[in-house]
């Protein structure tokens, strides 16, 4: 009965070793595909819960359009250092910004409010209303709580921020 329970043990032990080998070959062999492609793809990993999704391919050097999600790097703020963003396009070029009180509308349809706080206490401030430039956008989702450019932290994104179209996978 020991022998058994012993060739049991070494049958479990062969078959755990072979599926970590198959497991680390499949996750090598992503790696290195990563690294092929990666002057025009990346995947990237949504830590917060203003963007439906967890996980996000991006297509490098793709302008995105309104309605589109896009991956870009905010200027430089006091809440958040060197991580990129993943937003909707909701204003263009050539579109008009009003804010009335804190109420923030792109060519007159409510977009959002934007908070004169943020939930670590810190000073938040609208965008200012104008006609979106040249090479720029507006970046936005639908939640309360999005740092987007709603805020000038955030302000308008420039095309040189733009890391490309973003797609949700998971």
């Amino acid at each position: 009965m020991l022998k058994n329970k012993s060739e049991t043990e070494v049958l479990r032990i062969r078959l755990f070793r072979k599926k970590l080998i198959r497991g680390l070959s499949v996750l090598g062999i992503f790696i290195l595909l990563g690294y092929a492609v990666s002057p025009w793809v990346k995947i990237g990993f949504n830590g917060t819960s203003s963007v439906n999704g967890y996980v996000f391919l991006i297509v490098k050097n793709v302008a995105p359009e309104r309605g589109e999600l896009m991956a870009f790097w905010p200027k430089k703020n006091n809440f958040y250092n060197n991580i990129w963003f993943v937003k909707y396009v909701k204003g263009m070029p050539g579109d008009v910004i009003d804010v009335k009180d804190r109420g923030v509308y792109i060519n007159g349809s409510h977009v959002g409010d934007a908070k004169t706080k943020s939930k670590t206490d810190g000073d938040l401030h609208v965008v200012s209303p104008g006609v979106i430039p040249a090479q720029h956008y507006f970046a936005w989702t639908p939640h309360k709580d999005s740092f987007d450019s709603r805020y000038e932290e955030i302000g308008l994104v420039s095309e040189n921020s733009v890391i490309g179209r973003a797609y949700r996978i998971f």
